[in-house]
């Protein structure tokens, strides 16, 4: 069992991990952290990264369990957020393919965090072909008895682009801002497609 946490869609190099696991159970007990890619990702935008944070209420101390946070619905945080992703990626190659079911994404009605994160993580388990299994959440007693592997990704907001054992793509504004590395999974999923991106990132 692969224990890890919950990732806002997730890095590039965080996904990579996860495509090597057969199942995986997120962590909803785990701690909110600030400044994590648990409320907030990276997509590549006609200026450079641009970062989408999700507004939560409360949660600013880091000891409160992920499963507890609330999302803050008092700004239309989906709509800006989906408005972006279009604006960013609407000349790439596949995101015409991905947006119908993006968009259903972003209409759902959660409250918690963790309840949006894990429809981001079957959505995208969806158009990679992954064959990881997302088992539900587990208490501490179980997570004894299992073989768990427990994984942190190094990778933050503030150090994800040192990420450099990836596979280079073609981005859309690579010729204007040059080449981002280790973004959300979504900007290599639009660029790229869902079967080479798993293909790429197994081969390594």
């Amino acid at each position: 069992m692969f224990l890890t946490d919950f990732q806002y869609f997730g890095t590039i190099g965080f996904i990579q991990t996860l495509l090597k696991q057969t199942k995986i159970n997120f962590d909803a007990s785990a701690p909110f952290t600030k400044m994590s890619f648990k409320n907030r990702m990276v997509i590549v935008a006609s200026q450079g990264p641009l970062n989408l944070t999700i507004p939560i209420i409360g949660g600013r101390d880091q000891k409160t369990p992920i499963n507890e946070i609330m999302m803050d619905h008092s700004t239309p945080w989906k709509e800006q957020h989906l408005k972006a992703i279009r604006t960013g990626y609407k000349r790439s190659p596949y995101f015409e393919f991905y947006e119908p079911s993006l968009e259903q994404l972003y209409t759902q009605q959660e409250d918690k965090l963790v309840d949006f994160l894990g429809a981001c993580q079957l959505w995208l388990k969806a158009q990679l072909k992954a064959n990881w299994e997302i088992i539900p959440n587990i208490d501490a007693a179980l997570q004894e008895e299992q073989e768990m592997v427990k994984y942190f990704s190094p990778w933050l907001p503030k150090n994800y682009a040192q990420c450099d054992s990836l596979p280079n793509y073609h981005q859309v504004f690579e010729d204007k801002i040059g080449f981002i590395p280790n973004a959300s999974i979504l900007d290599m999923l639009f660029c790229c497609g869902g079967k080479q991106v798993n293909q790429l990132l197994k081969a390594i």
